[in-house]
C-alpha cells in the first residue's frame, strides 16, 4: 500500500499555505500542523478502508486464438470475495511484439460492471504472450492505493487468416470453385477411378463404352472416371532470411503461408492427405500428412509458428531429411526464394535428386524490385551498374527455372497478388492429370 498522487499534492499544498499564513497571520500558522495531522488521519482511514488483495478475486479471460488482420478481446474482471462490487480498478497488460503495443494502454474496470475489455490487435503471426497483468485500486478517498501483480503467463496463438485468403482465391477463381463450396465436388476427367455410367453421346471416346452393361441396358453406356484421391501432399516452407523481405504489407513468408493455408484446405477437402515441412539452416518440424478437414486447424497452428530466421537455408539438409521420411511418391510444394549463384546451383542439384521419386513444385514470388531496376531509365553510372546487376539476376532466375523444368520440376513464379490462384490452378491440374 502506498500514497497516491492526490496525497502528494494535498500535502504539498501545506507549503504555500504555511508561507501565506506567515505573511498574513503569523499567529495562526500552527493551523498547518493541524492540517497535516488531519491528512495523516485521513490517510490512515483511507488505507483501512482500501480493500486488501486477499479480499478481491481477479479473473483474466483470454481469447482462444487471434486471426491475423482481425482483433480479439481480452476480458479483465474484478469482484470482492463476498460477491459485492469491487472499487474501480485500473488494469494494464504487458504484451510481446506479436501484438500492437496499444494493448498496454491502461483501462478502468468500473465497479458497476466489474469487468473491462482490452482489444488485442496482432502485428504478425506467432505466439502472443501476456506475461504480466497489473491491477491498481484506491480507497474511498483516493489517498491510498494497493497494487496486485498477476503473472498468468498467457499465450494466444496468432493464426494466418484463412478466411481472407480463401475469399481472395474465390474472387480470383470464381465463387463456384469446388474447394470453397459446401461440399467436395467429384472431379470428373481423365482419371483412373470409376465414377458412374452415362448414356453414350456422339463425340464421346468409344473406348469408354461398357459393352457388358450396354448389352443388358440395350443401349450404349459409357464409363465416367474421376481423378484418384488420397494423394500425399507436403507443403515445405523455407524460413531463411530471404523470406523476411516485405512485398506490400506482408513478408514473402506470410504471402506463402496464406497460399499454403488455402491449398491445405483444398487438399484436405478433396480427400488428399496434407503435411508440413519447415527448414532454414536446420529442419524445424515435419508434420506427417493428415487426412480430413478436421485436421486443418492442426496444420493452421503449425503454420502460425513459422518465423523467418537470420540464417542461410540449407537445401542439402532439407531435401535429404525430406527424402528419408517419405515412403511413397508425394507431391512436394516448396515455397522458397534465392539470390546468389551458389545457392542456385545447390538448389538445382538437390531438387533434381528429389524429383526422381517425387513430384516437386518450386514456388518463388516475383521480385518487383529487380524488374523495376532493370527497366529504369539510366541517367548515371550507378543506374547502369544497378540495371546490369538486376538483369543478370533475372537471367539467373530464368536459367534456374529452365534447368529445373528439364529435370521434371514444375516451377511457378507468380506475383503476390496471384499466388493463391496460381497455386490452386496448378494443384487442380496435377491432380486431374494424375501426375503424382
Amino acid at each position: 500500500m502506498r500514497p497516491t498522487l492526490r496525497t502528494f499534492w494535498a500535502i504539498l499544498c501545506a507549503v504555500p499555505l504555511a508561507l501565506l499564513l506567515l505573511l498574513v497571520a503569523p499567529s495562526v500558522v500552527s493551523l498547518v500542523g493541524y492540517y497535516l495531522a488531519l491528512m495523516g488521519c485521513l490517510l490512515l482511514l483511507d488505507g483501512w478502508n482500501c480493500p486488501k488483495e486477499a479480499n478481491l478475486r481477479f479473473e483474466i479471460i483470454e481469447p482462444a486464438q487471434i486471426f491475423l488482420g482481425e482483433t480479439a478481446e481480452l476480458t479483465l474482471a474484478v469482484q470482492r470475495s463476498n460477491g459485492t462490487p469491487a472499487p474501480p480498478v485500473l488494469a494494464a497488460v504487458a504484451v510481446n511484439d506479436v501484438l500492437e503495443q496499444a494493448a498496454q494502454t491502461p483501462v478502468i474496470i468500473p465497479s458497476q460492471t466489474g469487468e473491462a475489455v482490452l482489444t488485442l490487435t496482432p502485428r504478425q503471426r506467432g505466439m502472443a504472450e501476456l506475461p504480466t497483468v497489473w491491477f491498481r485500486w484506491t480507497g474511498p478517498l483516493g489517498l491510498m492505493e494497493r497494487q496486485s501483480v498477476q503473472s498468468p503467463d498467457l499465450t494466444v496463438p496468432v493464426l494466418p487468416n484463412f478466411q481472407r485468403a480463401a475469399k481472395a482465391a474465390s474472387d480470383l477463381m470464381g465463387a463456384a470453385a469446388d474447394e470453397f463450396g459446401p461440399r467436395a465436388f467429384p472431379r470428373h476427367g481423365e482419371g483412373s477411378e470409376f465414377s458412374s455410367l452415362r448414356d453414350y453421346m456422339t463425340g464421346m471416346d468409344p473406348r469408354t463404352i461398357d459393352w457388358k452393361r450396354s448389352a443388358r441396358y440395350r443401349g450404349l453406356l459409357t464409363k465416367q472416371y474421376e481423378a484418384e484421391r488420397n494423394h500425399q501432399v507436403i507443403l515445405a516452407f523455407d524460413t531463411g532470411h530471404l523470406m523476411a523481405e516485405r512485398l506490400g504489407s506482408l513478408s514473402r513468408l506470410d504471402h506463402m503461408v496464406n497460399a499454403g493455408l488455402v491449398l491445405a484446405h483444398a487438399g484436405l477437402k478433396s480427400g488428399d492427405r496434407v503435411g508440413l515441412f519447415s527448414f532454414d539452416s536446420e529442419v524445424h518440424f515435419y508434420v506427417k500428412p493428415l487426412r480430413g478437414v478436421s485436421s486443418f486447424s492442426h496444420l493452421q497452428h503449425y503454420l502460425a509458428r513459422l518465423t523467418c530466421s537470420k540464417t542461410e537455408s540449407n537445401y542439402t539438409l532439407a531435401t535429404t531429411r525430406l527424402a528419408e521420411v517419405l515412403n511413397r511418391r508425394t507431391l512436394i510444394i516448396l515455397f522458397t526464394d534465392f539470390v546468389d549463384t551458389t545457392t542456385t546451383e545447390l538448389m538445382r542439384e538437390n531438387l533434381s535428386r528429389l524429383a526422381v521419386h517425387h513430384l516437386v513444385v518450386f514456388v518463388a514470388l516475383k521480385d518487383p524490385y529487380l524488374k523495376r531496376t532493370a527497366d529504369k531509365a539510366m541517367t548515371t553510372t550507378r543506374d547502369i551498374s544497378r540495371a546490369a546487376t538486376a538483369t543478370a539476376l533475372i537471367k539467373e532466375r530464368r536459367l534456374l527455372f529452365s534447368n529445373l523444368r528439364r529435370q521434371g520440376v514444375i516451377c511457378l513464379e507468380p506475383d503476390e497478388a496471384h499466388l493463391v490462384s496460381a497455386m490452386i490452378h496448378q494443384y487442380r491440374t496435377i491432380i486431374n492429370r494424375e501426375l503424382v
